[in-house]
């Protein structure tokens, strides 16, 4: 080949390459900062399961032909790899090849075998891909040219490598019958016993002449390096970014806690309240990761096909959600990169006139637009159930709902702009603490006549029952918490509850962005919790189950929590109480979102119900880590649904197609929203929704009701 060509493309390339990944680092570590690099051995695993196994794109059965594609498409580019600092090298070298993988290695010889099926298989996939963008056109992908040029690049890949061998393994043939030999007897037999594919084409091009070959072999091998060169160059300036970035983003993304919890903000930080900065409320104030997450986005759509709000016609749709705070990333690229250099240089000097001049430069430098109203439409932020669906299907490790969180709290803290329909539970917890603002001296009201002790006159228990403001008010919600108090009782469990001296745990004030509100309760909370020394609480409701357990902890509240399918099963399983198979007719179960999704608590229903349903349990389509929401996560409980299809309705007309006979749910709120589901579709008369605590105390022994 031509070194002098070979090394100027390179050149030329990686200088490319390298300015651009510069550019994009440089604003990275212009953003706001976040620590990412704790629990490495969970990291590891995470990248390995979700980077490189590819388990969130072959998992969902769903999308499993289009992410098997995927899939090896990805494998291929990286066994690939290998064979392109090869030809690289052969620039230089003829023969070149890299240790242990030469003709006399059998190393060598199971690498070539493997990347010729690789580039077989990948090229098969390239025509699937282009099938499915040409003819089917799932609604989720964009058609768009980026899109098309980089399946050209993919399949001009596979393709002139695979020529380039073709050539070269006739024109040894060639030779040898000349009695010429090119190389030297390979130690395990021709290249072309272990390369199928490529003596295929070698054949397909048997009838070439000798220079004919020479000829294919020369622009194969050319045309191979422009290209591969060429998409190195283009790959940091669009969305196929990720090919660089998805790999270290999984790495980076959540491990232990199932999801990243809302991040507690510093509101006694009184600079933090003149440079708005509480929330987020420009695009500056994002942190490596988020710029990270939007800067990996490979635009799949499978974020909005599974997302409540996009299926039901909602405005939020996430592609586009992330497309848009990534062009305004973009677009003030330069002006992060130079606000940030002045912020360090503010922080380094004293002379106070210096720093009023720096602050005005920087002011100049701010985003003249509001991510929510000029970026993001406020409809479409607020439409955000926060179920985590998204997050559980993107192949990448984006995080969105953290994101989501934060815009709200710059809405709600900064620019006071909310829904005002929020305004009603917002003074219900504020006076009452609770939503629906009844009285607090009555939340122990629904204990009457259980014989059931708070912790004030008996605090020597074993476990807390935190009843929650839905067990507490909510007329469904309180025969939840009698029959879960009465099934305890049966088992001879050691509890109380806090009676009046409970309060909300604030969960939807800090999911809607109001994150003072949150905070006052939470301190308020931890207080009494700390002061009786309680360690193990049981809660019946999956988001005080998630606050209490995973967010309290940033308030001193460190607490072993328990959901009550969980406890409930655990006394089964032990024979600490009896239950009887007797339950008849179709039944199937709803995964609330914050108990599966974010806490990973799946099984344990399912056991209850097949240890009392006579024909066990039928699952909806959309079950497990799949579930669809009830529409009521996120503080959309208090918000009305006024846009689109309820999601609500959606979730239980599932279940009136399986003609199931009784919904059985683990959560105050699906219980509520299914519920009402089942009464729009006018479904009363033949199902019903149970939560599985009333399902357990109908099948023990007799007992009162």
């Amino acid at each position: 080949m031509n070194p002098f060509a070979i090394s100027i493309l390179l050149i030329l390339a990686m200088s490319t390459f390298v300015w651009f990944v510069y550019q994009k680092v440089m604003l990275l570590s212009s953003l706001g900062k976040e620590d990412r690099l704790d629990n490495v051995k969970a990291r590891i695993s995470t990248m390995l399961t979700i980077a490189f196994a590819q388990k969130r794109l072959i998992g969902r059965k769903k999308e499993r032909p289009s992410g098997i594609m995927h899939a090896f498409i990805f494998w291929g580019f990286l066994v690939l790899g290998i064979r392109t600092i090869t030809l690289g090298g052969e620039g230089f070298q003829m023969g070149f090849h890299l240790p242990f993988l030469g003709q006399d290695s059998i190393i060598g010889y199971l690498y070539l075998a493997l990347k010729d099926v690789m580039e077989g298989i990948v090229l098969c996939m390239i025509l699937f891909a282009a099938y499915r963008r040409a003819v089917t056109k799932p609604k989720r992908l964009t058609n768009s040219f980026e899109a098309w040029f980089v399946l050209v690049m993919i399949g001009t890949l596979m393709a002139t490598d695979l020529l380039y061998d073709g050539a070269r393994f006739n024109l040894i043939q060639i030779y040898e019958s000349q009695d010429i030999h090119w190389f030297n007897n390979p130690a395990f037999g021709p290249e072309y016993l272990w390369t199928p594919i490529a003596s295929l084409f070698a054949w397909l091009m048997s009838g070439l002449s000798e220079t004919g070959n020479v000829i294919v072999g020369v622009i194969s091998y050319w045309l191979h390096m422009i290209t591969v060169l060429t998409f190195l160059c283009f790959l940091p300036m669009g969305k196929h970014a990720h090919v660089i970035t998805a790999i270290p983003n999984v790495f980076l993304s959540s491990v232990g806690y199932p999801h990243t919890p809302a991040k507690k903000l510093d509101l006694e930080d009184e600079a933090a309240w003149e440079d708005e900065s509480l929330g987020v409320n420009h695009i500056h104030q994002f942190t490596w990761k988020q710029g990270l997450d939007l800067i990996t986005c490979t635009e799949c759509g499978r974020c909005m096909e599974v997302c409540p709000t996009y299926v039901t016609n909602k405005p939020l749709n996430l592609k586009s959600f992330n497309t848009s705070l990534k062009h305004e990333l973009f677009d003030n690229m330069d002006n992060i990169i130079k606000r940030a250099a002045l912020e360090k240089k503010l922080q380094q000097t004293e002379d106070e006139a210096e720093q009023e001049q720096i602050k005005e430069q920087m002011q100049a430098l701010l985003s003249t637009k509001q991510l929510v109203g000029d970026v993001i439409a406020e409809d479409t932020l607020w439409a955000c159930t926060t179920c985590r669906a998204c997050e559980q299907v993107c192949p990448v490790g984006i995080e969105h709902v953290p994101r989501i969180i934060e815009l709200r709290q710059g809405q709600t803290l900064m620019a006071e702009s909310y829904p005002k329909e929020l305004n009603v539970a917002y003074k219900g917890l504020d006076r009452n603490s609770n939503p629906w603002g009844i009285g607090y001296d009555k939340r122990a009201d629904w204990a009457k006549g259980l014989g059931i002790t708070t912790m004030a006159e008996n605090p020597d228990v074993d476990y807390l029952l935190w009843v929650g403001c839905a067990g507490s008010f909510d007329d469904r919600g309180q025969k939840v918490a009698r029959a879960t108090a009465k099934i305890l009782q049966a088992a001879g469990i050691s509890f109380s509850i806090l009676g009046t001296e409970e309060k909300c745990t604030g969960d939807f004030a800090r999911r809607a962005g109001n994150e003072m509100l949150f905070q006052s309760m939470a301190e308020e909370n931890v207080e009494i919790l700390n002061g009786y020394k309680i360690t193990k609480i049981i809660a019946t409701c999956p988001h005080c189950l998630n606050t209490l357990g995973n967010e309290y902890p940033q308030f001193n509240g460190n607490y072993e929590l328990i959901h009550h399918s969980q406890f409930i099963s655990q006394l089964i399983e032990e024979g600490k109480i009896k239950v009887k198979k007797s339950v008849e007719g179709k039944i199937t179960y709803h995964d609330p979102c914050y108990l599966g999704r974010y806490n990973k608590i799946f099984d344990e229903p399912r056991n209850i119900i097949g240890s009392i349903a006579k024909e066990g349990l039928t699952e909806m389509p959309r079950n497990r880590e799949e579930s669809f929401c009830c529409g009521a996560g996120g503080a959309r409980m208090w918000m009305e649904e006024t846009i689109g299809e309820r999601i609500n309705v959606n979730r239980v007309q599932e279940a009136v197609d399986m003609k199931a006979d009784k919904v059985v749910v683990a959560c105050p709120f699906c219980l509520t929203m299914v519920d009402d589901g089942i009464k729009t579709l006018e479904q009363e008369e033949k199902m019903e929704t149970i939560d599985l605590a009333e399902l357990v105390w109908q099948t023990l022994e007799k007992h009162e009701a």
